[in-house]
C-alpha cells in the first residue's frame, strides 16, 4: 500500500512538474537555441567507465587496451537547474547526440568541428539562463542492442548563461578521460533579450517604420516618431495646432487654414479689402467697410462739386464751402 502511494505520489509530481514547464513556456514565450560543441578528448587507454577496454582486453602488465580504440561519439541532456543533479527524469530543455568523432584521443579543429561535432538544441521558451547540462562520452562499438552505447565518461554541470555570440569554455576531468567543449545560448532572428523573449522585426510599412539596436529596441527611420514609430514628422514649421501630416515633411492644412506652414487663415469668401485672425472672418483694412470690405468709405456721393471746390471725405463737408454742391463761398 506504501509502495503504491509512493508511486501515485510521484507520478503526480512528475505531472505537477511538466504541467508547470508547459505554463511557464506559453506564458512567456522566446525563441533560440542552446549549442554544444566538442573540442577535444583523451582516453589514452581506450578504457570504459567501468573499467573495461572499449574493444577486445588487456594485454598482460600493460593497462592499455590495444586491440582497438573507442569509438567515441557524445550525447547531451539539457534540463531546469539542479542543486543536486540526477540523472533521472526527462531531459526537460532538450537532448542530442553527435555522429562518432574519432578514437582515443582527438582534437578536432574549428573547420573539423562545424557540423559533426555540434548538437544544437532548439526552445521555443523564455530562456531561464540558469540550466543543469549532462555530457556523456560513448562507445560506439558496444552498442549491440541498437541503443546507446557504453558509458567512457559522464560530466554534469549547473550554471547560469546569457544569450551571446561567445561561446563559453568548459573542461571535463575524470577517472578514465578527460574532454573539452563549449556551449553558447544564442537567439533566433528578431529575439532578443536575456530571455529570448523581446521580439524586434524591422518594418517599414503601415504599422510601423524602424530598424532594431543590439537590444532589440525600436529605432525609428528618418521622419518617423512615436512608440510603434508609426508618427509622421512634419514639414518643419507646420503649425502644430492648424497643419498635419501623413508622411514625413508634408504639412496638410486643417479647414479654413491655408499657407506652406498652416499658419494663414482663410478669410470670408468673397472678402475683397479684407484680413482674418481666424478662418471666415473679414475684418475690413483702412477705409473699407461692409460685410464683404468692399464699400469705399472714402467715396462722396455729393459730386459733382464745382471746379476747384475739394471734398473732405468721409463727411464730404464743403468747409470752407457750403450748398449742396459746395457752391457757395
Amino acid at each position: 500500500m506504501i509502495l503504491r502511494l509512493g508511486s501515485v505520489v510521484g507520478v503526480a509530481a512528475f505531472c505537477l512538474h511538466a504541467l508547470l514547464l508547459w505554463f511557464y513556456a506559453k506564458v512567456v514565450e522566446g525563441t533560440g537555441q542552446f549549442e554544444l560543441d566538442i573540442l577535444s578528448m583523451n582516453n589514452r587507454n581506450g578504457e570504459l567507465l567501468n573499467g573495461q577496454c572499449c574493444d577486445g582486453s588487456r594485454i598482460t602488465g600493460d593497462r592499455k587496451c590495444r586491440m582497438d580504440e573507442c569509438d567515441t561519439y557524445f550525447k547531451v541532456c539539457l534540463k531546469e537547474y539542479q542543486s543536486r543533479v540526477s540523472a533521472a527524469g526527462p531531459c526537460s530543455f532538450g537532448s542530442g547526440s553527435t555522429a562518432v568523432l574519432g578514437g582515443n584521443v582527438f582534437t578536432l579543429k574549428s573547420s573539423a568541428r562545424n557540423g559533426r561535432s555540434r548538437i544544437v538544441l532548439p526552445f521555443s521558451f523564455a530562456w531561464p539562463r540558469s540550466y543543469t547540462l549532462i555530457v556523456e562520452a560513448l562507445d560506439a562499438n558496444n552498442d549491440t542492442s541498437g541503443g546507446d552505447g557504453q558509458v567512457i565518461e559522464k560530466a554534469s554541470h549547473s550554471g547560469m548563461i546569457n544569450p551571446s555570440h561567445q561561446w563559453q569554455k568548459l573542461s571535463h576531468n575524470g577517472p578514465i578521460g578527460q574532454f573539452d567543449y563549449q556551449i553558447r545560448v544564442s537567439c533566433d532572428e528578431h529575439y532578443y533579450g536575456f530571455g529570448c523573449n523581446k521580439f524586434c522585426r524591422p518594418r517599414d510599412e503601415f504599422f510601423g517604420h524602424y530598424t532594431c539596436d543590439d537590444n532589440g529596441n525600436k529605432t525609428c527611420l528618418e521622419g518617423w516618431s512615436g512608440r510603434e514609430c508609426n508618427t509622421p514628422i512634419c514639414r518643419q514649421g507646420c503649425s502644430t495646432e492648424h497643419g498635419h501630416c501623413k508622411e514625413p515633411d508634408d504639412c496638410k492644412c486643417l479647414y479654413g487654414w491655408q499657407g506652406q506652414y498652416c499658419d494663414q487663415c482663410n478669410p470670408h469668401p468673397g472678402c475683397i479689402h479684407g484680413t482674418c485672425v481666424e478662418p471666415w472672418q473679414c475684418l475690413c483694412d483702412t477705409n473699407w467697410g461692409g460685410h464683404l470690405c468692399d464699400k469705399d468709405l472714402n467715396f462722396c456721393p455729393k459730386q459733382p462739386c464745382l471746379p476747384l471746390q475739394q471734398l473732405l471725405p468721409p463727411s464730404c463737408s464743403c468747409v470752407p464751402y457750403s450748398g449742396v454742391n459746395c457752391e457757395r463761398g
